[in-house]
């Protein structure tokens, strides 16, 4: 009996072993549960706000204090002592939080964030670990921008220009001067670049700012030349070094009424112009007419006219001026700078499309003469306008001299955008949603780039306008 008390007693001594061994076991596996399970919630927290930290100094990289809104975002998303966090890293001291790196070549901003946070453990303190170290990382891009900005200032904008100009610098304040592109361009009676677009990365932002005009210059509307003018700038950036986002964005507050052309023999490409028409009904500003003007010719940079002529006629009417019976075969362009750019386009296509009908036959010109060009009356005026516009937009998006295609986004401002106006007639806001390639459009062709029409039916809604454009460039550059 004595020695199968013993042995009981040995038997007991092993079980308690066992049991303690097992238990500390269960222990040390239920602390790595645990612990690990917080683990994984501080960790998936941490990503959560490097993530957003990267994402918001990306969208911050133009104003300058990018650093500052990645700290402001990451500790809205990991405040200290998160999940009973010990440390964490401090995004205001630490040098390693916030990194840009960005491409000399492609202008490509990379903006990393780094952040640690300690954790204190429970159970698996019992195996002498006291504390874990999670660490997460997050990563943003943002691609670089070359943009021709495009102003109308023709004199029908009248008293709201200082709400125009006023957006204008607020958009154009919106761009990062460090390693972003932009050029001014402004158009009336001619196309005049008045910033022109940088070789180099980068552009004087308070300059820009201060070039767009503080009193309206006025005048009419060659929409052809500012269009054109702006797609060359944008080809003036040496191939190799060109941004991958390479934008149009042009605003106007009225419908595109001049050609321009070889008229004498002056050397130097001028437009004729007639005034919009018919009178509509909603014209508050008395911009259309029965019997508009043709009114030439007008050097299509400086605006100047000369010579001058000017005659009134009822607007399908076939009276020309005397002194400039016809149109040319073909527009001419004697202002630009980049290598390669067409110089001469047709003043109708054959497939282009307007409403789904090719431009020639519904916006076609009239009364062809012998040797091929059309009277120089108001309606083929008009017309040859209006084409010649959506071809150079056609062209800005299918050229295929840069590193990568281009995109327009167009604002229309004002009651004329929606008026009937022309020889169909129809609202210019169908001719720039063809412009941008906007797919609202029933002209959108999927082949090409998609950009954006935006309305603006008062001054006070171009700064929107703009935002959207802006919000719309966001979305492409991350």
């Amino acid at each position: 009996m004595a020695k199968l008390r013993s042995r009981l007693s040995g038997e007991k001594g092993v079980a308690l072993i066992y049991v303690a061994v097992t238990l500390t076991a269960m222990l040390l596996f239920t602390g790595l549960a645990v612990d690990g399970g917080r683990g994984y919630v501080v960790k998936a927290q941490l990503s959560k706000a490097v993530d957003g930290a990267a994402l918001a100094a990306a969208r911050e990289l133009n104003s300058g204090t990018p650093n500052l809104k990645a700290q402001q975002v990451f500790r809205a998303n990991f405040p200290a002592g998160f999940l009973g966090t010990s440390s964490s890293t401090d995004p205001a001291s630490d040098p390693n939080f916030y990194n840009l790196t960005t491409d000399p070549t492609t202008g490509v901003n990379i903006v990393t964030i780094n952040a640690t946070a300690v954790l204190p453990t429970t159970f698996m303190g019992l195996a002498n670990y006291t504390s874990m170290t999670v660490a997460a990382t997050g990563q943003a891009t943002r691609r670089m921008v070359d943009l021709s900005l495009i102003l109308d200032v023709s004199s029908s904008i009248g008293s709201k220009w200082p709400t125009v100009r006023d957006a204008a610098r607020t958009f154009i304040n919106a761009f990062d001067g460090a390693h972003d592109r932009l050029s001014l361009l402004t158009f009336s009676n001619g196309a005049a670049v008045i910033d022109p677009m940088p070789a180099t990365r980068g552009f004087n932002k308070a300059q820009l700012q201060g070039d767009v005009p503080q009193n309206l210059p006025g005048g009419s509307t060659l929409m052809v030349e500012g269009l054109y003018r702006g797609w060359d700038e944008l080809r003036s950036v040496p191939t190799g070094t060109q941004s991958s986002l390479r934008i149009i964005v042009l605003f106007t507050d009225g419908a595109s009424n001049g050609v321009p052309g070889a008229y004498d023999a002056s050397g130097t490409a001028k437009s004729l112009r007639s005034w919009d028409f018919p009178k509509n009904a909603i014209d508050p500003d008395s911009q259309t007419w029965d019997s508009p003007h043709i009114d030439g010719l007008y050097d299509t940079q400086t605006g100047a006219t000369n010579p001058g002529y000017s005659i009134t006629v009822p607007w399908n009417s076939t009276t020309t001026l005397a002194a400039v019976p016809l149109l040319p075969l073909q527009t001419w362009h004697t202002h630009h700078r980049s290598p390669g750019i067409p110089t001469a386009f047709p003043l109708q296509s054959a497939t282009l499309k307007v409403n789904g009908t090719t431009q020639n036959a519904i916006r076609g010109l009239r009364h062809v003469q012998a040797g091929g060009q059309y009277p120089a009356e108001v309606f083929n005026i008009n017309n040859a306008a209006r084409n010649v516009l959506e071809i150079i937009g056609d062209a800005a998006r299918t050229d295929t001299g840069g590193d990568y295609p281009i995109r327009i986004y167009t604002i229309g401002m004002s009651y004329l955008i929606r008026d009937l106006l022309g020889t169909m007639p129809e609202m210019p806001e169908d001719i720039l949603k063809r412009i941008s390639n906007d797919k609202t459009s029933v002209d959108y062709n999927p082949a090409q780039l998609e950009g954006k029409y935006f309305y603006a039916p008062n001054a006070s809604d171009v700064g929107p306008a703009f935002q959207g454009i802006q919000n719309q460039i966001l979305r492409l550059s991350k």
